[in-house]
């Protein structure tokens, strides 16, 4: 009998211990999920725009060494700026488009610098989309290394990707969202395929067995259809031919060589592997430490970090389909044009109002930072942040 009480009091110390570990392992993932649901609300959408890392598992890319300065010629903001032939007060539209942060520099000079509703300098803030044009960059180091071919198919990088719709896909069109693969991108859809992708981070699953399983709808390289996660395909094939993770690959050949002054974090899967297509978590200045790579057409001091080829290749738009054009907006490699782009003019664009907006020809690096809900509107808060960032730089000229 007291055999018998010993060995139940055993049992039942450890069912009780392994009942508790599935309650808090299953209490994470319900946290997660019930963040993801949350994510957006009007009371908490400021916040966790700047904490993502506490509702995601994410991995920490570490700063090193001495951080770039930018020197300071502070320079006030347009007080209005034309956009659909009305004139729109600066201060409304920051107010409008809940901006959280605005960054300006030009010639290395800080020329405004500002934090709105209750953010700080040290926040790190979510890309949502500006991670695809850091995953076309660290593509462009592969591209410029010898180890990728864009003209090849999908397929000859990822074998998995046989019977998948990406399996015949040039890469070059999925740099240039033309894949043909069968995608549903909208937000307020619960059951499409990009809300899909977010409760697989939430409650676990893999985004490199989704992309597998994603299926044909048109003939690649005819139409320009934004396909998320065609990025991740992008950096599937980037940590194939690497052999090294996206984190490890921006620590290593960006974050330790252009000054970064933070950390930053970028969300992974369950499995460890980075949301490619929009996990990145940055501050706003580190942010135009990364603009300002741009600028300089990949030259960093006197270090070529990525090829200007690959640069002017990225920000081009190579087919008709794609070429921006009055009230219409150009797509090169993950990287997008404005209306009527000018010769090195392109930005970096997330969902609810992020921006890095590069101007080579004036060397000008815009970053812009939001938690707009209303981003989708009407008025194309795309093409109006675009009017409102070359007023800037009309202004900087005189």
């Amino acid at each position: 009998m007291g055999r018998f009480l010993k060995y139940g009091k055993i049992f039942l110390t450890t069912l009780i211990l392994c009942s508790i570990v599935l309650v808090a392992i299953n209490w994470e993932k319900a946290n997660r999920l019930y963040s993801v649901i949350t994510l957006f609300d009007k009371e908490v959408i400021v916040d966790n725009f700047s904490h993502m890392n506490k509702a995601f598992i994410n991995k920490t890319i570490r700063k090193e060494g001495q951080a770039y300065q930018f020197a300071v010629d502070k320079q006030p903001l347009p007080t209005s700026f034309t956009y659909r032939d009305k004139s729109t007060a600066v201060d409304e539209f920051l107010e409008r488009r809940a901006t959280t942060a605005l960054f300006v520099i030009k010639d290395d000079k800080i020329s405004f610098e500002n934090y709105y509703l209750g953010t700080k300098p040290s926040d790190q803030r979510i890309s949502w989309s500006m991670a695809k044009s850091f995953v076309s960059v660290l593509f462009g180091m592969q591209v410029d290394a010898g180890r990728i071919d864009i003209e090849n198919n999908v397929a000859f990088y990822l074998p998995e990707m046989k019977g998948s719709g990406y399996e015949n896909v040039k890469v070059k069109h999925v740099l240039q969202m033309s894949s043909g693969v069968k995608w549903n991108e909208d937000y307020q859809d619960f059951n499409s395929d990009i809300n899909k992708m977010g409760r697989v981070l939430a409650i676990g699953g893999s985004l490199d067995e989704m992309t597998t399983g994603l299926a044909a709808e048109k003939p690649a390289g005819q139409q320009f259809h934004y396909v998320s996660m065609d990025t991740h395909v992008i950096g599937m094939i980037v940590r194939r031919v690497s052999g090294k993770s996206l984190v490890a690959l921006l620590q290593e050949e960006i974050w330790h060589k252009i000054g970064m002054e933070s950390d930053a974090n970028w969300i992974t899967d369950s499995q460890g592997v980075a949301f490619a297509l929009g996990g990145l978590n940055v501050t706003t200045r580190d942010y135009a430490r990364f603009g300002r790579l741009l600028v300089n057409k990949g030259r960093w001091e006197e270090e070529q970090l990525i090829s200007e080829h690959w640069l002017n290749e990225a920000t081009t738009a190579t087919s008709d389909y794609l070429k921006s054009d009055e009230g219409k907006l150009g797509y090169g490699y993950q990287i997008w044009l404005p209306p009527q782009a000018q010769q090195g003019e392109f930005f970096c664009v997330g969902v609810y109002g992020q921006y890095i907006y590069v101007n080579q020809q004036e060397n000008v690096v815009i970053v812009k930072n939001s938690a707009d809900k209303q981003f989708q509107d009407s008025l194309n808060s795309k093409q109006e942040t675009m009017a409102f960032f070359r007023q800037i730089v009309a202004s900087l000229k005189s």
